[in-house]
């Protein structure tokens, strides 16, 4: 982790209140999430000035911010620049970027970078495909905020006596287990016995709900991979376990998505 904040002010935590709020500087810095921040808090191992703030303490430029009792250094925004990836993920390989940023980096073969490594809504250990990795906290939490309103497409390897009639049911179930889901679309490919494919298009729909409905239904799912999300697409290009960087119009493409997600609809005016 990078040491020392800017300035060595001894008053208390936030007494500047023009600055912004604690957990959007340390995302923004990539140190963690906002969430991985407040949860810091409540644990005390983050302080700013000796004492523990108040989630939603604004920063001031003088204050002192440790974790765990060694100081943090917060780099001024244009220290660094925005790094996206594209990881193709295998089934069963485990995304731990909760590790050293070195050895995260190692391990999964991705470039070093000043903050850590975080993952836009991360597929489960047991599923792979497509995931989106970012060291810019505000960037990830931006994403974040419109993930639910996005499309996502899923490939499945099933086993099991799958049906037209099933796959009917699945395209119109709207919960499992009391949690919704929404599926756009489903479509099977069989094959020979009960081994058979089946592309799923679905949106607020965790990879886990998939599997869990079919197998309620006696389909057993033994792979489940994430194609597309959004508008950005995993490509043959991409080999398992590698990464490459996001091109400015995925990402470009990508915010547009979450930001047209994000904008309420207007309401049309009552008619005269």
């Amino acid at each position: 982790m990078a040491v020392d904040s800017p300035g060595g002010g001894t008053q208390g935590p936030g007494a500047d209140r023009g600055g912004d709020r604690v957990q959007k500087v340390l995302a923004a810095a990539g140190l963690g999430s906002r969430r991985e921040v407040e949860r810091w808090i409540r644990e005390g191992r983050l302080q700013v000035n000796g004492a523990v703030p108040e989630p939603g303490t604004k920063l001031g430029a003088r204050d002192r911010i440790t974790l765990d009792g060694r100081p943090v250094r917060l780099h001024a925004p244009a220290d660094r620049s925005l790094h996206v990836l594209l990881f193709h993920r295998s089934p069963g390989q485990t995304l731990d970027l909760k590790a050293a940023t070195a050895r995260a980096a190692e391990h999964l073969k991705l470039p070093r970078t000043a903050g850590r490594w975080l993952a836009i809504q991360p597929l489960p250990p047991v599923d792979g495909g497509l995931e989106i990795l970012t060291d810019d906290g505000a960037w990830a939490h931006r994403i974040s905020r419109g993930v639910h309103a996005l499309t996502v497409d899923f490939v499945l390897r099933v086993r099991g006596p799958l049906t037209d009639d099933l796959v009917a049911e699945f395209r119109a179930a709207t919960d499992c287990e009391g949690e919704s889901m929404s599926i756009l679309g489903a479509e099977a490919q069989y094959g020979e016995g009960f081994n058979h494919w089946l592309n799923a298009t679905v949106r607020a729909t965790r990879s886990a709900q998939v599997r869990h409905w079919w197998a309620a239904h006696g389909i057993i799912v033994s792979r489940l991979m994430r194609v597309r999300f959004g508008p950005v697409h995993l490509t043959r290009e991409l080999p398992r376990g590698h990464s490459r960087a996001m091109s400015a119009a995925e990402r470009h493409a990508l915010v547009n998505e979450i930001d047209a997600a994000l904008v309420p609809h207007a309401v049309a005016p009552a008619p005269s």
